[in-house]
C-alpha cells in the first residue's frame, strides 16, 4: 500500500538506497508510523485516512517533543500526505513545513487515476471497492504467496533484484515489510488500499455545504511547499494525475525523471534533499 507501511521503514529506505546514513549524516530524524492494522497495530476499521491521521501524527510527535516537521509518503502514501495537508483543524494543518509525494497517489474520482483510460487504477478501485473481509482474504494470498516466490524457495528477488538493493540487510527488511502487511488477515493492508485506491472513499466532486470539500478545494487551500516526484515510464501513476494535482498545489515544484514506480530508490538523495531545503526555508 505504498511507503512507509510500518515503523520497520526506515530501514527499508536505507538499505534500498545503498545508504545506511542517507538521513543520519544529513541531521534529519525519520519517523515511520504504523498504518492501522498492518505492524504491530491492532485494525480499527473505522478509521478514516483523512479524518483521523492527522491526529494520531500529531499525538506521535507529541510523544517525541516534536512540534514543527515535514512529511513524507510514496505510492499509497499518498494519501496520507494529503489528510495531513488538508485537516481539519487549523493547528493541525500548522504543523506541517512541507511535504514529498513521490509517485503518489492523491485523489483518485478527481486526478483520473480511477478511470477507463487507466485500466489498472480502474481494477484497482474496483477490487478495493469489495468488501473488506473479501479483499483482505485476498490481499493476505497475494503477500504470503509474494513472500514465498521473493525470498522462499524460487527466491525471484535474489535471482533477479539489482545488485545494490540485493544485499542481505534489505532482504531483511523486506521480508519484515512483507510480514508486518500480512498482519490481521492482510485486513490492514486491504484497508489502506481500499481508502487510498477505492472511489468510494474519494472526496466528493462539489463542495458540500457545512461538510467535506471537493479534492478541487481542498487542495487548492494547502499553502505549504510540496514536492511531486514521478516517473516518465510510470505506468501505476500516470503522469496525467501528477498534471492535476501540481496544477492545484499552489507551491509543488514538479520533477518528472525518467523512471519507473521504483523512482525512489534512483532519487532517494535528491528526493530527501529538496524536502530538507523545502522545510528549511519554510520553517
Amino acid at each position: 500500500g505504498g511507503m512507509p507501511a510500518s515503523a520497520d521503514e526506515p530501514a527499508l529506505h536505507s538499505a534500498l538506497a545503498g545508504n545506511a546514513d542517507m538521513y543520519k549524516h544529513r541531521g534529519v530524524h525519520l519517523v515511520c508510523i504504523d498504518k492501522v492494522g498492518m505492524g504491530g497495530t491492532s485494525l480499527n476499521t473505522s478509521f478514516l485516512i483523512r479524518r483521523d491521521w492527522p491526529t494520531l501524527v500529531n499525538a506521535v510527535a507529541d510523544r517525541l517533543g516534536v512540534n514543527k516537521y515535514g512529511v513524507f509518503g510514496v505510492s499509497n502514501g499518498g494519501p496520507y500526505v494529503m489528510a495531513m495537508l488538508t485537516a481539519e483543524r487549523e493547528e493541525d494543518r500548522e504543523r506541517c513545513l512541507a511535504a514529498a509525494m513521490v509517485v503518489g497517489v492523491s485523489d483518485v474520482s478527481a486526478s483520473g487515476y480511477f478511470s477507463v483510460f487507466h485500466p489498472s487504477g480502474c481494477f484497482e478501485g474496483l477490487f478495493n471497492s469489495l468488501p473488506l473481509r473479501v479483499s483482505g482474504a485476498v490481499t493476505w494470498l497475494m503477500i504470503s504467496a509474494s513472500s514465498w516466490v521473493l525470498l522462499g524457495y524460487p527466491d525471484m528477488y535474489g535471482k533477479h533484484a539489482p545488485h545494490k538493493i540485493n544485499s542481505p540487510e534489505a532482504r531483511g527488511v523486506l521480508r519484515t515489510l512483507l510480514r508486518d502487511a500480512a498482519r490481521n488477515h492482510g485486513r490492514g493492508a486491504a484497508l489502506d488500499c481500499q481508502q487510498g485506491l477505492s472511489p468510494l472513499y474519494a472526496r466528493p466532486s462539489v463542495d458540500r455545504e457545512g461538510g467535506e470539500l471537493s479534492a478541487d478545494t481542498a487542495y487548492r487551500n494547502i499553502k505549504v511547499p510540496v514536492a511531486l516526484w514521478y516517473g516518465k515510464q510510470d505506468s501505476t501513476v500516470p503522469l496525467v494525475t501528477a498534471d492535476w494535482l501540481s496544477m492545484r498545489l499552489e507551491k509543488s515544484t514538479v520533477h518528472y525523471h525518467d523512471g519507473t514506480h521504483m523512482l525512489f530508490f534512483d532519487y532517494a538523495d535528491q528526493i530527501v534533499d529538496d524536502l530538507i531545503a523545502k522545510m528549511s526555508d519554510a520553517g
